[in-house]
């Protein structure tokens, strides 16, 4: 009969949605622990380099592509250090020129230089550091499974509006707390932006650490009275490298120096 017991219960753990029969964490040791795992793992990586494949569309109000942009790039990130590096840039499938390109890499500074970095350099953990974490409230709806992972599933919300800050659901795996998947928002809408939803989601590579595999942002916005315009933007990251070799002002913008 015991041994029938112990059957039912790994049957019972292995239901869709019932996914994890151990002890587990309560929500505030999960807070602070995926902050030290990812503390960790930031420093252990140090600069970290990945291939990407980028898509910009701009979406009609059906959801039918008007426009697509795609990028080939290179991306460096330390820790919320965030360099491109252009190789390719195709428009509606078609290859652009030298002068094309060098018009993106301008538009890419401008946009970072005025802040608005919703790309592979958002950590997706602010929520979670401590100097933060008066600012939100916590919940644990559950351990639920995420991308094949048991997870704690923890909803931050915030308490302030700022489109500085972050709020929304996160998923960590329950072995060793590292992020699975996050959907996540601005507290607040910057100018103009109506709907601004992020997803991004980790995964182990070959270096056990968890990195980021892919990231997407659903957009939408209002311009005077009747002009709308909604966009989309998805990355996939490939071919991550760990603690790669830069000098030291290798994170310094060329027009940051004059």
């Amino acid at each position: 009969m015991m041994r029938h017991g112990y059957a039912l219960v790994i049957m019972f753990c292995l239901l869709p949605g019932l996914v994890w029969c151990g002890e587990h964490l309560d929500i505030e040791e999960v807070i602070s622990g995926t902050y030290v795992r990812d503390s960790i793992t930031r420093a252990e990586i140090g600069v970290m380099s990945m291939e990407v494949e980028s898509y910009v569309r701009s979406l009609k109000g059906n959801g039918e592509v008007k426009e697509e942009k795609q990028y080939s790039r290179n991306y460096f990130i330390k820790d919320t250090l965030l360099k491109i590096e252009f190789i390719n840039y195709y428009k509606d499938g078609q290859l652009q020129d030298e002068k094309e390109l060098q018009k993106q890499i301008k538009a890419e500074r401008d946009r970072r230089r005025k802040g608005r970095n919703r790309d592979a350099s958002v950590n997706p953990r602010q929520p979670f550091f401590p100097q933060n974490r008066q600012h939100y409230s916590f919940s644990m709806p559950g351990i639920e499974k995420q991308h094949g992972c048991i997870c704690y599933h923890i909803v931050a919300d915030c308490l302030m509006e700022d489109e500085d800050m972050l709020e929304g659901d996160y998923w960590f795996e329950v072995n060793h707390l590292n992020l699975v998947h996050a959907e996540f928002r601005p507290a607040r809408m910057p100018s103009k932006i109506k709907q601004l939803d992020m997803t991004k989601s980790y995964a182990p590579v070959e270096y056990g650490y968890w990195l980021p595999v892919g990231f997407h942002l659903l957009g939408r916005g209002k311009v005077l009275l009747f002009i709308k315009f909604n966009f989309e933007v998805e990355e996939k990251y490939l071919r991550h490298k760990i603690n790669v070799e830069v000098a030291d002002d290798f994170f310094v913008e060329d027009d940051d120096e004059k």
